[in-house]
């Protein structure tokens, strides 16, 4: 009698179905590491730009409070009591000494306010150029020198006199013959609030209390 042989085993290995199958399991995997990378990145990416903000405008703010404790109260080149001082909601002149430790010591012109930035956002820019004689003149800030101190800037609101943080500030500065006594500056970046920032407004009078204006003497 003649023996029936049973059917060979099937030779191990894996059928094209779970080849696609375990393809596409590993496309997905993959697929998905890749955006947390990306958004790794652009978590990294938004962190150093808000510490590069704030430490842009830290070093903004400390040169802003040095530069206005020595501000200059000149009268216009036209005479009167009006002071050489133009504070408006979004740009603040004035004229103060600038510290011999940034290089160009002397009585300078100073203008703080939002500049168009290349990439069509807005930025927080302070010019300055020497005063020249007479000294009753802001120049003209084109050419004036300029120090970006915050780039990425939505808002700016300027404030003038003030008792505190809540109270007092008035924009314009409309009290032309005298100084305010603090400046309040409020500014949102990249939709980042940054804390007020007061800033106190005295002018040191030299020894014998007057200052030479254009030739002339100041009381």
């Amino acid at each position: 009698m003649t023996r029936v042989q049973a059917p060979a085993r099937r030779a191990a290995g894996l059928t094209l179905v779970e080849v696609v199958v375990a393809l596409a399991v590993l496309s997905l995997v993959v697929l998905a590491l890749g955006a947390s990378l990306r958004g790794l990145a652009q978590s990294a990416t938004r962190v150093d730009d808000r510490v590069e903000a704030i430490d842009e405008l830290r070093v903004g703010a400390a040169f802003l409070h040095e530069v206005f404790e020595r501000t200059l109260p000149l009268r216009v080149a036209e005479g009167g009591r009006r002071l050489l001082f133009d504070g408006q909601p979004q740009a603040v002149a004035w004229a103060a000494v600038m510290p011999a430790r940034f290089g160009a010591a002397g009585r300078f012109a100073f203008r703080l306010g939002l500049e168009p930035a290349d990439d069509g956002s807005q930025s927080l820019v302070l010019r300055y150029a020497p005063l020249g004689v007479p000294a009753g003149r802001f120049p003209d800030w084109a050419q004036a020198e300029h120090r970006v101190l915050a780039r990425r800037v939505e808002t700016l609101s300027l404030g003038y006199g003030g008792e505190g943080l809540a109270a007092g500030w008035q924009a314009p500065w409309t009290e032309l013959d005298r100084m305010p006594p603090r400046l309040r500056l409020d500014l949102s970046i990249a939709a980042m609030d940054w804390p007020p920032l007061v800033l106190s407004v005295r002018t040191p009078l030299p020894p014998g209390g007057r200052f030479t204006v254009g030739g002339g003497a100041q009381p």
